[in-house]
């Protein structure tokens, strides 16, 4: 299961039925490609699409709300929920349901040029309360990188212009 996936099976998990634009933006990953990952969990018979006009979801406080559907939303399907089990250890970010619709990083997203696909060399600093988070932004790009333990992580090696902007956006992370 490629990272992507389980960003997505967890994702599903921890909020419920959810639309792939919405999908998209909490986990911070282009549409089109959570959109491919959406086919092959749903051949895996890992989701399947919501059917219910009315759909349920969790919000940050742990209370459930009713919404008519006005996309096409997906859920786990009971082997997704044992494999959503299974991995729910691993951890990333997923943004609050409040944060999410922001249309210029979607876009961003969406649009990935060839330059922020292009790596580039960076001395990352970040506390250790930020780990999770850069873990969740660089997937296994992150065990690639050199690591420096002492009153703060140190990182260094090559990221992407993208996988830098995400970095910033986190608090008192600082990349040279």
């Amino acid at each position: 299961m490629s990272e992507l996936e389980k960003k997505i099976v967890l994702t599903i998990y921890k909020i419920g039925p959810t639309f792939i634009s919405k999908l998209a933006n909490r986990i911070l990953e282009n549409q089109n490609e959570v959109r491919e990952c959406i086919r092959i969990l749903i051949k895996d018979k890992i989701l399947e699409r919501v059917e219910n006009i009315m759909v349920e979801y969790k919000t940050k406080e742990a209370n459930v709300v009713v919404k008519h559907r006005n996309h096409t939303y997906y859920k786990l399907t009971k082997n997704g929920e044992k494999k959503a089990r299974e991995l729910e250890e691993y951890e990333f970010e997923v943004r609050e349901a409040f944060k999410t619709y922001n249309k210029a990083l979607q876009n961003k997203l969406d649009n990935q040029k060839e330059e922020d696909k292009k790596e580039i060399y960076c001395v990352i600093d970040l506390p250790y309360s930020q780990e999770v988070n850069i873990k969740g932004i660089l997937g296994s790009k992150f065990e690639d990188l050199e690591k420096e333990y002492g009153h703060t992580i140190t990182l260094r090696g090559n990221i992407t212009e993208l996988e830098k902007e995400k970095l910033l956006e986190l608090i008192n992370v600082v990349i040279i």
